[in-house]
């Protein structure tokens, strides 16, 4: 003890012993197995770690037929980064931290305690950590160290290492290497399929027996909105028994359905129906071991005509104005040469708009401003609409119609009227016409003219001199000597009526009136069929007279039955057949007043007719038939009436009075009629008088002229 407290110098002290070069070669042949050991281990970790992570990714790429790219990018971030952790953890960090002789020593002694930490001390004594000189001792530390140098040559200083666990490590490696090499062998296009996808992040597709084909182009499928959309899809391979579609819309509302089965046992398609398509959504198929990528549903809303309007300029010979109709009025009428354009505005940007008559195109509309605009010339009536379509493709299903109906410009209209002539005439009558033409948009010309029948007959015209074009319609009355046209008895005068319009589109339109053929004949014919026709209608009157009396007759039956009695039905019936028939009496004496006055008519037209002649004619018969046709047989009429209903007396003792009256201005004009028949009879015999003096004259004449000639000639 006395010599372990005594202190001298440091350049007096031993030396220090150095640590055995065979121990040091042994312990740190152990340090650098620990560091080979780190790294094995840490090899396992990363390869078990890539292949189970590996494993996972597979099985969720195709077990799902196929990650998104999204979802593979994300799962190789993960892998990476959980390998990288592993690296950093199992090998960089251990192989960076510095492992020393002390190190060794430590886990020596801990592996064999009966050291009694004498290595530890040892190495430490011998590295120079020996605290201060003057409280330790060399030879002491020599000592140790030489203690230390026969206990460690009889231990295996490698048994502090787990080799063991260094095995397993080497064997998982192995295995797992192998079993990659096989895999890869086995199933290199998998493998490749698999490492391209998911390592190189490629769009290859996974092997399958079936593969799904949806039927559209590109990644989107184009619908109308509210319409039904049709997925269609077909597969090769191995046919699915069943397709699902799966699908998701904007709004999160996601569904899976079965697809319908179409198509032939050897030709089998899929289709699903989207009825009423309200927004656009996603959806994929599944079906066998296929599964397709997502697909979108694009829906946008139908073009269709919001505002209309059309304009309608009629042809140029009409001087119509332009006709405007706006929005809601689709329906016009337009004449032949009509120029219509038509304006529509539509819901959204199109890019062809086309004018459909039915099936038949009409034109290409013209895009104007936010309008389209088509002009065009109809020729027949027809329904109009826009067939429309957008930069999508999608056409109007349910068009506005315009219904444009073609209505022909009518001819013009002309029409002659003779007033109280008749189908004969003479030579030296003035004939009354009266004239009527008309033109909805106005006439060109108007004419009369008339055409005598002989073998040079030609037509000539009567001057109209008020008539002035354009005007829609002319009316006129004119007095005509048919003198003018140098006619003779036995020929035939022939009057027409005509006119034309400016109708330059389908026209022009022509209008002849009914033509009025007239035959001359002399003064002595006309007078003579005059005669006749008065006879007869005088007979015709005797007639009406007689039937007036039977009225009358019928009247006082009944009047003398009712003296003392009270009216019967059978008294009423009576009373109004005898009504009807007084009614009947008073019609009938009209159209004789009306043949009457054209006889007169006649003979002014014709000037037959002198003062005395109209003045029996008019007041001595037309005028007492008209109040008789008028006033006095129908008043009559109302009072049988009367009676009929009321059956009093006071208005029976009107009737009968009322009869005779009548009868009497009756008979008064019969008496006229008669007067009128002698005197047509005394004119006619005077006439043909005249008319045997003028021949006996001419023969006369011609026997003069005959006899002069004849002693010329000797």
């Amino acid at each position: 003890m006395t010599i372990l407290q005594t202190t001298q110098p440091l350049s007096a002290s031993p030396k220090m012993t150095p640590l055995d070069a065979a121990l040091t070669g042994r312990l740190r042949s152990v340090a650098a197995r620990v560091r080979r050991y780190v790294l094995i281990e840490g090899c396992a970790w990363i390869l078990s770690f890539l292949m189970v992570t590996g494993l996972i990714q597979f099985l969720l790429d195709y077990g799902t037929r196929g990650l998104q790219l999204s979802m593979r990018a994300v799962i190789l971030a993960l892998i990476l980064v959980g390998a990288g952790m592993l690296t950093w953890r199992r090998i960089v960090t251990p192989l960076r931290k510095r492992i020393g002789l002390a190190d060794i020593a430590k886990l020596v002694e801990r592996q064999y305690p009966e050291l009694s930490s004498l290595l530890i001390s040892a190495v430490r004594f011998a590295s120079g950590d020996v605290g201060p000189e003057a409280s330790n001792s060399r030879d002491l530390m020599n000592q140790v160290i030489g203690q230390a140098h026969r206990r460690a040559e009889s231990i295996d200083v490698h048994k502090v290492l787990d080799s063991k666990r260094v095995l397993w490590s080497m064997l998982l490696l192995v295995v797992g290497l192998f079993a990659i090499g096989g895999v890869t062998t086995w199933a290199p296009d998998m493998m490749g399929r698999w490492f391209a996808r998911n390592v190189m992040l490629q769009e290859v597709a996974w092997p399958r027996r079936t593969h799904l084909i949806v039927d559209l182009e590109g990644d989107e499928l184009i619908g109308a909105r509210g319409d039904d959309v049709i997925i269609q899809a077909y597969a090769t391979g191995v046919q699915p028994r069943v397709v699902e579609i799966a699908y998701e819309t904007v709004s999160g509302v996601d569904g899976r359905e079965t697809m319908v089965t179409v198509g032939s046992k050897d030709n089998y398609g899929y289709r699903y129906t989207l009825k009423n398509a309200k927004e656009d959504l996603e959806f994929y198929l599944i079906g066998g071991d296929d599964q397709t990528e997502r697909f979108r549903v694009r829906l946008h809303d139908r073009p269709h005509v919001t505002e209309t309007a059309i304009h309608i300029l009629p042809p140029a010979y009409t001087r119509l104005d332009a006709i405007e109709l706006s929005d809601g009025e689709r329906t016009a009428q337009i004449l032949p040469g009509s120029t219509v354009t038509l304006r529509v505005k539509t819901n959204k940007p199109v890019t062809r708009v086309t004018l459909m008559a039915d099936r038949e195109l009409v034109a290409e509309a013209v895009a104007d401003g936010d309008r389209h605009t088509v002009t065009w010339v109809p020729t027949e009536t027809h329904t109009y609409h826009f067939s429309l379509r957008d930069e999508v493709g999608l056409e109007n299903r349910r068009p506005v119609r315009i219904s444009l109906r073609v209505k022909e410009d009518e001819p013009p209209r002309a029409r002659i009227k003779l007033t109280g002539a008749g189908e004969m005439i003479t030579a030296s009558a003035v004939l009354p016409i009266e004239l009527e033409f008309s033109d909805t948009y106005g006439l060109a010309t108007a004419e009369l003219n008339y055409m005598v029948t002989r073998p040079e007959s030609v037509t000539s015209s009567i001057a109209l001199p008020t008539f002035k074009p354009n005007t829609t319609t002319f009316a006129t009355s004119l007095r005509w000597a048919v003198a003018t046209a140098s006619v003779v008895p036995g020929e035939t005068l022939v009057l027409s009526a005509s006119a034309s319009d400016f109708n330059d589109v389908t026209g022009p339109g022509f209008a002849d009136a009914l033509e009025i053929s007239l035959r001359v004949v002399t003064n002595e014919e006309l007078a003579a069929e005059l005669a006749r026709r008065e006879q007869e209608y005088r007979l015709d009157f005797e007639r009406l007279i007689d039937s007036q009396e039977q009225v009358r007759s019928g009247l006082l039956t009944v009047y003398r039955q009712l003296q003392g009695a009270e009216m019967t039905d059978a008294m009423i019936a009576q009373l109004a057949s005898l009504e009807r028939r007084a009614r009947s009496i008073a019609g009938a004496v009209n159209v004789i007043r009306q043949q009457f006055e054209k006889i007169l008519a006649e003979m002014t037209i014709n000037e037959l007719a002198t003062a005395e002649e109209k003045n029996r004619l008019g007041d001595g018969i037309v005028a007492p038939l008209t109040e008789l046709a008028k006033r006095d047989l129908v008043s009559a009429a109302d009072a049988i009436r009367r009676w009929s209903r009321a059956g009093d007396g006071e208005t029976a003792d009107q009737i009968d009075p009322q009869q005779a009256a009548i009868l009497v201005k009756m008979r008064t004009v019969l008496e006229n009629m008669v007067q009128w028949e002698g005197y047509q009879e005394v004119v006619g015999m005077l006439r043909d008088l005249i008319r045997i003096q003028q021949q006996l004259r001419q023969e006369t004449q011609e026997a003069l002229e005959d006899q002069a000639s004849d002693i010329f000639d000797d």
